[in-house]
């Protein structure tokens, strides 16, 4: 029980109002006027029993009120000093973020072209070793074989970013979609297999795009990454 409260005497307030409650609880009908005049003869009692009642909790709720507005306040300040601290310290967040976002998206790029042409060398030699076979045939028809036998990929090693690592802090990477052909799109959308997609349903293109991610291909979009940071 607060404060205010403890201070109002409920029991004194309650045994006041009884003896309307209690006779407005024993009305019966109003049928003529003499029942009619001592019905809003009561009815008075119980609208000043009920003014009564608010005069005795008044103080105790505007204290209440204020109470209520100085915690506010109080929070309003202790927000407002935090958040003038912490300015300069989300501005150098957003800087030092900014900048090695730019390098990680940079060594991203590097490192996917080099898997891109170490994927390309493979597949090269992979070429050579079928012409190889194939010119080494004993028949056509296994010369034939060798040309035409479908081949797995070939094994590469995985390029990653050349990117420091800090404990306490994560590099995520999200991905999503941007139209970059309006009229390509809506061509794609527009045929039955993909009707789906044809008011640019942003979350299905998004989940395309966190599935796909650089292997989407929708005609007029395409992925997109994001990078950023967190604490860890």
């Amino acid at each position: 029980m607060s404060d205010a409260i403890a201070t109002i005497n409920t029991r004194e307030v309650e045994e006041q109002v009884a003896p309307v409650v209690r006779a407005a609880d024993a009305l019966a009908v109003v049928a003529n006027v003499e029942q009619h005049e001592r019905a809003l003869a009561l009815l008075a009692e119980v609208m000043g029993a009920e003014t009564r009642i608010k005069k005795v909790f008044a103080p105790s709720i505007e204290a209440a009120k204020e109470s209520k507005r100085k915690a506010e306040l109080a929070r309003a300040e202790i927000v407002a000093l935090q958040d003038r601290i912490l300015a300069p310290v989300m501005a150098a967040r957003e800087t030092i973020s900014g900048k090695c976002k730019a390098f990680e998206e940079e060594e991203r790029r590097v490192a996917k072209l080099n898997q891109q042409a170490i994927e390309r060398a493979a597949l090269e030699r992979q070429e050579e070793e079928r012409q190889f076979d194939a010119a080494m045939a004993e028949t056509e028809e296994a010369a034939e074989e060798a040309l035409t036998e479908p081949l797995p990929p070939p094994p590469v090693p995985t390029v990653r970013p050349e990117v420091a690592k800090v404990a306490g802090v994560s590099t995520r990477e999200t991905w999503g979609y941007e139209i970059i052909d309006k009229s390509q799109f809506l061509a794609w959308a527009s045929k039955p297999e993909n009707v789906f997609y044809a008011t640019e349903n942003a979350v299905a293109l998004n989940s395309r795009a966190r599935a796909e991610k650089d292997a989407m291909k929708i005609p007029g979009v395409k992925a997109v990454s994001t990078l950023s940071h967190a604490r860890r």
